[in-house]
């Protein structure tokens, strides 16, 4: 059973306005949120995060419910605590009241770089060579945290740089991405086109964010 230090402990190593995952449903078919801690209430052992409801299959939270709280923590490790909902809000932005219900443990960050395969046509994208932007058509196969899997019109090759506007999410701005290209293959469905992944260069924190949350939410909306 976990401590009463212990838990004040771990609710101390967690910031006010710190991005966090919170994952609900079983192991087997776990989705996630992404999540901002409030406060914490490290004498209680309770913890008060706010999350979106990016999608209309999305669902508030009831109390008594099981989560996992996953969070970059110490020298940049990802590590997850099971918790316990006590009290949950409505509407479009809900707040969760949380209570620790097991000790901090290592994770591989592989969270954190979930891949969605998507279908999404740049509405535009160049290619940087011979010192000037080239033109190109580009189309979204997935997406990552790290960067993109794209179909291009033309060969691009490994070191170049690639610039990109998605329509992400309905309602939104475009995204603005630049990308550096990691790999290039011909693409074995047609003739006239190319396979390549690129990183994001770059890329501000507020639009990482976003990628973030569009991929859980996609994922999420797989589930159902």
């Amino acid at each position: 059973m976990i401590s009463q230090t212990e838990i004040e402990t771990l609710l101390k190593s967690l910031c006010r306005d710190q991005l966090v995952n919170l994952g609900v449903g079983t192991a087997v078919n776990r989705g996630w949120f992404r999540a901002q801690v409030v406060s914490h209430e490290a004498s209680a052992g309770r913890l008060v995060l706010t999350y979106d409801m990016d999608r209309p299959t999305d669902r508030v939270l009831e109390p008594g419910e099981r989560v996992i709280v996953s969070a970059m923590r110490m020298y940049d490790e990802a590590q997850s605590a099971p918790m316990s909902v006590a009290h949950s809000t409505g509407g479009p932005h809900p707040t969760i009241e949380l209570d620790m219900a097991g000790v901090w443990q290592p994770e591989d960050d592989r969270r954190h770089q979930a891949r969605v395969a998507l279908q999404i046509r740049a509405n535009r994208a160049r290619r940087w060579f011979g010192g000037a932007w080239h033109d190109l058509d580009a189309t979204v196969v997935d997406l990552s945290s790290r960067g993109v899997g794209l179909c291009l019109s033309q060969e691009a090759h490994v070191g170049e740089r690639l610039s990109l506007t998605i329509p992400l999410d309905a309602g939104s701005p475009d995204l603005r991405i630049t990308l550096e290209v990691r790999h290039v293959r011909p693409d074995n469905r047609t003739e006239s086109t190319w396979r390549a992944g690129g990183l994001f260069r770059n890329l501000l924190p507020a639009d990482h964010e976003r990628v973030i949350r569009f991929i859980f939410a996609e994922l999420r909306s797989r589930q159902h």
